[in-house]
């Protein structure tokens, strides 16, 4: 008889701020740490945590609320998507700049916080434009920037994206001919179930081709996409959790609850996130 192993430790997820981007930063520490979840992915909103290309917020005040809370921060997420300035593929020689400066700054917090990832995506491209441009763009910034994170022993986690967000990478196939291209040791792979989903692709297709470079997970429900919160979808958490457990998996599951309805309460879209988690939990 197989045994069937779709439980993982509670411990393993991470609540995510993106969610909670209309309350303030002690507010959303609290509710996290209230419904039961130890760890946090920071995403970079400016109410939160404000950083860019110039400087960024003294982390003492960040640091102690964190400490006062007992969260761990396991992954930093900056804002990297259009209409952002800042991303991978960014054009332009003043923008192209700003966009390193900006991810220097990202790396340099994530080394005071002791946070080993940064979760990143290849940026987006401008339609008048030819994508191997694009490309070309990302993979440089890409290889430029875990260059420099490398000195802080800081690796970079990068996601495919929708093809309604960006034409650079949306497929295994992408992720894995990027990665290939940028060839630094650094940079891993992020499973975003819902861009997953999207492209029409499973768990397990992603760990044959990557392997133990699967490092980090948004782990999101879906009907069948969607980056919805575990009960609004079709998914199977445990099935989800078995094949995690099939390929020895040990990184983290953030959640990454992104539509606009959850932002209201999102304290409470939380809280039953994990109940309807609750039986897969060991």
């Amino acid at each position: 008889m197989v045994t069937r192993n779709y439980k993982i430790n509670s411990n393993r997820i991470a609540g995510m701020n993106y969610y909670y981007r209309n309350y303030s930063r002690d507010y959303m520490l609290k509710a996290i740490k209230n419904n039961g979840i130890q760890n946090i992915e920071l995403w970079t909103c400016p109410q939160h945590y404000f950083v860019n290309n110039s400087g960024r917020e003294d982390i003492s005040t960040l640091k102690k609320s964190i400490q006062e809370t007992g969260l761990k921060i396991i992954c930093i997420t900056p804002q990297q998507g259009n209409p952002n300035p800042f991303n991978l593929a960014a054009r332009g020689e003043n923008l192209i700049e700003n966009t390193f400066y900006y991810f220097k700054n990202i790396i340099e917090t994530a080394y005071e916080l002791d946070v080993k990832y940064i979760s990143i995506n290849p940026g987006w491209d401008y339609y008048d434009e030819p994508i191997s441009v694009a490309w070309n763009r990302s993979v440089n910034m890409c290889k430029r920037i875990a260059e420099y994170a490398s000195d802080y022993r800081i690796n970079f986690v990068v996601e495919a994206l929708q093809p309604e967000e960006s034409h650079i990478v949306s497929s295994i196939s992408d992720l894995y001919k990027y990665l290939d291209n940028v060839g630094n040791s650094n940079v891993f792979i992020n499973i975003d179930l819902g861009a997953m989903a999207r492209n029409q692709e499973t768990i397990e297709q992603y760990f044959h081709v990557f392997t133990d470079k699967i490092r980090h997970c948004h782990f999101v429900d879906g009907d069948p996409i969607g980056h919805l919160a575990w009960g609004d979808g079709v998914r199977n958490p445990g099935k989800d959790f078995e094949i995690f457990n099939e390929f020895n998996y040990k990184g983290y599951f953030s959640f990454e609850f992104a539509q606009s309805r959850y932002f209201r309460n999102p304290k409470l879209v939380e809280e039953k996130a994990m109940l309807n988690l609750k039986s897969y939990f060991l």
